[in-house]
Parts: structure tokens; C-alpha cells; sequence
């Protein structure tokens, strides 16, 4: 099954200047990406979607967030983070300051604290009650639902 992502190399451009980016992963230093350095950033946007979608999973399908532009920027600001980091450099601070909020924010999300903004959840995770009836005439099946009851 493919990683749902959510940004693509221009909404990483648009929080972090393009000439950063494009010295984070040109390692031969040719001043243009080759495909393996092209490779670098499109598997930290899939890490970035796949940290996102790993808390976001319970209470969304991913593929009903496809469009939303908070999870778009959040993949977009998890990706610049990590590669901003990926040679041991520390990350310029707007870039740092971006991931801590979403990683927070994230972290409230899967705990119930928040949602993702403009997103309805697609489970409904609101407690349930079942409600039983007990039939002692039965051999093996005593219980049994009561659907009117019950939600």
C-alpha cells in the first residue's frame, strides 16, 4: 500500500529558501540535483507522511486528508526539519520551532486532545453502550444484543 503524502518539493521551498534546500542534499556539490539527490528529498517527505499518518490513523482515514493544507504543511515542515538535519547540522530555528509545534500538536491529536483543522474524523470514537438481555430458555446463546438500546 502507498504512503499517503501530502506536500510535494515546492511546499518545502515555500517555508525554507530554495538554495537551503538544495545545498542540504547536494552532495557532490554541482549546484543541481541528481536523481539520487532528488531521492533524498522525496523519501523524507514520505517519512515525514508516514510519522503523520502514523498518529493521525486511529481517528482519520488518511486518504480523507489527501487535500487538507494543515497535514500539508505538517509534512512539509517534518521533511525541511529532517533535512535540514540529515548531515548532523542543527536545524535553522524557524525550521525547528515549525517541527516542535507539529510534533506536539500531532502527539495531542492522537491522544484525543485535538484534531487536524478542517477535518472531520472519519471513526467515530465516542464511547459505546451495549445493552443485553439474558434468555435462560437458551442452551448456549443466554445473551443477546438488544439493539433498541443500545448505542
Amino acid at each position: 500500500m502507498a504512503t499517503q503524502i501530502y506536500c510535494v518539493k515546492a511546499d518545502i521551498e515555500a517555508i525554507w529558501p530554495a538554495a537551503e534546500l538544495l545545498a542540504s542534499v547536494d552532495d557532490d556539490g554541482g549546484g543541481t540535483l541528481s536523481a539520487t539527490e532528488l531521492g533524498y528529498i522525496d523519501r523524507a517527505i514520505e517519512r515525514a507522511a508516514n510519522f503523520i499518518n502514523a498518529r493521525l490513523e486511529m481517528r482519520y482515514r488518511v486518504n480523507d486528508l489527501a487535500a487538507n493544507t494543515w497535514c500539508r504543511d505538517a509534512n512539509a515542515a517534518l521533511a525541511a526539519y529532517w533535512l535540514s538535519t540529515r548531515r548532523g547540522d542543527a536545524a535553522p530555528a524557524q525550521l525547528q520551532q515549525q517541527y516542535d509545534a507539529y510534533v506536539t500538536a500531532l502527539t495531542e491529536i492522537a491522544a484525543g486532545r485535538l484534531k487536524v483543522p478542517q477535518q472531520i474524523d472519519s471513526f467515530d470514537t465516542s464511547p459505546g453502550l451495549t445493552n443485553f438481555e439474558i434468555d435462560l430458555g437458551q442452551p448456549h446463546r443466554k445473551a443477546k444484543v438488544v439493539d433498541e438500546t443500545s448505542i
